[in-house]
């Protein structure tokens, strides 16, 4: 099995510095293997000569039958880009797969029946998802992993929930505390400090607390703020408004604004698992719903998508919710493999 191509940028000693930091707390509960490949293969670029670092990665090659599998496409999607790249850097020294490693691991039967068929969809997908999820880990202070929903305290004593494959950071100074959502969703309780300033700021949208708890979402490039208690202001544009207890909006790629009302104790409630949807179109769900589900999901059908939908599902089973939400509507879900899920119009 061939080793990582370069990627079209290089790894800096920051980036490097914090891929081995999470490969020390990195855990099967935590990263799917296709982020877990991921940060493997970011140390192994700048460090293929570390043996304490190799013996690692043998291990986790070793412990599961799956890992080959994603490192396997993590080395295609480099290549990929890499090969796409108008000004493609010098290949480095590839990082071979020990013999034991490769006689360790051969394809399951039912693998075999599967790989040659969904090859063209899973590299396309991972070509898609994987660079933009390495960057994104290095930009972040906190992420979590699929379906899991970390709580952190800041240093000034506010809490942050945050939901599955979600990501911020942070930068505190005397005078202010801003975050930026990265990725995901987030539940704030906040620290009342009028001489520290409270705001987040998600894909060009700051909402800057004024005493509250509420929550901030960044789903399919769709910025959402939702408060639970006190009141929030939002800036999207020219457009500013301040919302209380139960009032939300959600801010679009093309900064148009709407709002509405709901029940204050819905707001954050996704912490539990349990998301009631009320009359919004499919594809919105899917794209809330994709973070608690470790492969892909590829909604094919643009009508489907538009259909609203009212219910509460449970995230938790997502493969099962997927089923139920798409089925009652007419749509069909293919489980072309158990890391991948095509939803159609029949």
């Amino acid at each position: 099995m061939q080793g990582p191509p370069s990627f079209p940028f290089r790894c800096t000693e920051r980036s490097l510095l914090f891929a081995k930091a999470r490969l020390l707390r990195m855990t099967a509960a935590n990263d799917t293997p296709e982020r877990a490949a991921a940060t493997w293969f970011i140390a192994l670029q700048e460090s293929p000569d570390d043996a304490e670092l190799l013996a690692r990665f043998e291990a986790w090659l070793a412990a599961d039958d799956y890992h080959p599998v994603a490192w396997a496409e993590m080395n295609e999607t480099a290549r990929l880009m890499a090969a796409a790249s108008p000004n493609r850097t010098r290949r480095r020294r590839a990082f071979q797969v020990t013999r034991r490693s490769r006689r360790r691991w051969t394809m399951p039967p039912a693998r075999r029946l599967w790989k040659p068929v969904a090859t063209a969809v899973l590299v396309g997908c991972l070509a898609i998802s994987f660079a933009p999820t390495i960057i994104l880990r290095l930009s972040a202070d906190h992420s979590s992993g699929t379906g899991q929903v970390e709580t952190i305290r800041l240093e000034d004593g506010s809490v942050v929930d945050l939901g599955p494959d979600s990501a911020i950071a942070v930068d505190y100074s005397k005078d202010g505390r801003n975050v930026r959502l990265l990725a995901g969703q987030a539940m704030f309780e906040v620290q009342h400090n009028p001489d520290r300033p409270f705001r987040v700021v998600s894909n060009g949208v700051e909402t800057r607390v004024l005493g509250t708890g509420f929550e901030v979402g960044l789903l399919g490039g769709v910025t959402s703020v939702a408060v639970r208690h006190g009141r929030v202001r939002v800036t999207a544009g020219t457009t500013r408004r301040e919302l209380g207890a139960g009032n939300w909006v959600r801010v679009d790629t093309d900064i148009d604004v709407t709002g509405g009302t709901q029940s204050a104790e819905l707001v954050g409630a996704w912490r539990t698992g349990l998301v009631s949807i009320r009359n919004r179109p499919i594809a919105d769900v899917i794209e809330e719903m994709r973070p608690w589900y470790s492969g892909k999901i590829v909604l094919t059908d643009r009508t489907l998508g538009a259909k609203p939908v009212t219910g509460t599902y449970d995230f938790r089973d997502p493969s099962r919710s997927l089923d139920l939400l798409v089925s009652t509507y007419g749509g069909r879900v293919i489980h072309v493999t158990p890391w991948l899920r095509i939803v159609t119009g029949s």
